[in-house]
């Protein structure tokens, strides 16, 4: 067995932070409030499933394992041809901490799915993906619905969609896949019975089935078998990916962008039969703008809501609604590119250029008091920043301690109730992950950008 010890010290002390007003509450409708999580770092042995990973001549992977207690960590990589056997390989953490693991250190493929098996917890994994052109991550997932929902993709001119479905398990997995656009439901005929069979995976490339669609929502279900998908937006270079998600009537969203330069929307669809009513509340450092936009989605139709114009510089966002949804959030460089120039083939030219950074990320469904961020830190020619999300009526203090090879000291930071907090941190790849505790519910998450890049991946709570 591989050993790579971390030893962390956490030292967190608590104070009081300086009271401020409350925001006051919205006029409207009465929305639906924070539903719980699906997802936790529980204090329990636990599989994490990373769809999205990729080693091989252009590209590396990295796999950050964060856990508040001792761990074994056992990886397994299939390959995508059946019956050939898997990758494995172990690592441990004889202290509470964090570790990154080179996939192209056991493997070089190409693509390369994985799951991580830990013996205890709470622990958690992310993935990171980059290139000299992209960077992109998620924070695995810890989850198998028979349903998923992926919103938020696009078949548009300059960008292509891909779907991955991801078999962990021994067993074939019959698969269905349900789409939904800007003209309503979308037949996807060649995807609807697909065999995944047992520790392999499909790339779906939805250009080729369903081109020029502005928006596209996906709904992946199985009828044998279990299956964990992820979407994956690409530009003219970066991409973004996220995992699937369970609809919920409550969002938030503690980085929806990271400055002016990127131009952010929020992707809201609705699978049920009637049309919910939503409010978007923006939140940055100077305060909430309560229902600074209200839409109405109705079923089957996915709605992309430019947030451009609700604030300057960075924001967060929470989404309520009157019935669940499913949502993510998009933030894509080329869109300003496009809109300060007249001429489009300018525009493409500059986009081509550099101009085509994409973040993405889902949302979070409930604040709590604890997270764990696997994988904070881990891009050493990217600027990292930690955003910390306060939707209560009460200041927060929060205490942040960094996880990794080597002895790193806390920092404390007060988020004044209704505001948003970015915490920027200086990059050191030694540092594979935080661990964040707060003195009231917020929401968590985390951000990197770099010249080939940016990346926002959301937190995961920590449980009992």
């Amino acid at each position: 067995m591989k050993r790579i010890l971390a030893l962390v010290i956490v030292a967190a002390t608590v104070y009081a932070a300086t009271t401020l007003p409350a925001p006051e509450q919205p006029a409207g409708p009465d929305f639906v409030g924070p539903e719980e999580r699906e997802s936790i770092a529980a204090a329990t042995a636990s599989v994490w499933y990373c769809t999205w990973a990729a080693s091989g001549a252009l590209r590396d992977s990295t796999v950050m394992v964060a856990s508040n207690v001792p761990v074994a960590a056992s990886l397994t990589l299939p390959q995508q041809i059946v019956g050939e056997p898997a990758d494995t390989y172990d690592v441990e953490l004889d202290e509470a901490g964090a570790v990154p693991v080179d996939v192209g250190q056991i493997v070089r493929r190409g693509d390369t799915p994985l799951f991580v098996e830990l013996d205890d917890g709470p622990a958690a994994v992310a993935v990171v993906v980059e290139s000299d052109v992209l960077l992109t991550g998620d924070a695995c997932v810890a989850r198998i619905p028979k349903v998923w929902q992926l919103p938020g993709g696009t078949t548009r001119e300059g960008r292509t969609l891909t779907l991955r479905l991801f078999n962990p398990f021994p067993e074939l997995a019959k698969v269905s896949v349900g789409g939904s656009s800007e003209s309503g439901e979308t037949g996807l005929v060649d995807l609807q019975g697909i065999d995944v069979e047992g520790r392999t995976w499909q790339d779906v490339r939805l250009n080729e089935l369903v081109p020029l669609l502005d928006d596209l929502s996906l709904t992946v279900s199985t009828s044998e078998g279990f299956i964990i998908p992820s979407l994956v937006v690409a530009g003219s270079g970066d991409e973004a990916s996220w995992p699937g998600v369970a609809p919920a009537a409550y969002w938030e969203f503690p980085v929806a962008t990271i400055s002016g330069d990127y131009a952010p929307s929020v992707m809201l669809s609705n699978t049920g039969q009637t049309a919910v009513v939503a409010a978007i509340d923006v939140y940055t450092s100077a305060g909430t703008v309560e229902a600074a936009r209200e839409v109405t989605v109705e079923p089957s139709i996915p709605q992309r809501v430019d947030l451009s114009d609700l604030a300057d510089g960075a924001m967060g966002i929470r989404v309520r609604s009157g019935g669940p949804l499913s949502a993510v959030v998009v933030a894509e460089e080329s869109l300003v590119v496009r809109e300060a120039t007249e001429e489009g083939a300018e525009a493409e030219e500059d986009a081509a250029e550099g101009g085509d950074r994409i973040g993405g990320t889902v949302g979070l469904s409930t604040p709590a008091t604890r997270w764990l961020l696997p994988g904070l830190d881990a891009v050493p020619d990217g600027s990292s920043a930690v955003w910390l999300l306060n939707t209560g009526t009460e200041p927060a203090t929060v205490i942040l301690q960094p996880l990794g090879l080597g002895e790193y000291q806390t920092s404390k930071q007060s988020v004044a109730p209704g505001s948003l907090l970015s915490v920027p941190l200086g990059a050191d790849f030694a540092v594979g992950g935080y661990y964040v505790e707060a003195s009231e519910p917020i929401s968590v998450a985390w951000s990197v950008e770099a010249d080939k890049g940016i990346m926002f991946v959301a937190g995961i709570v920590v449980g009992g």
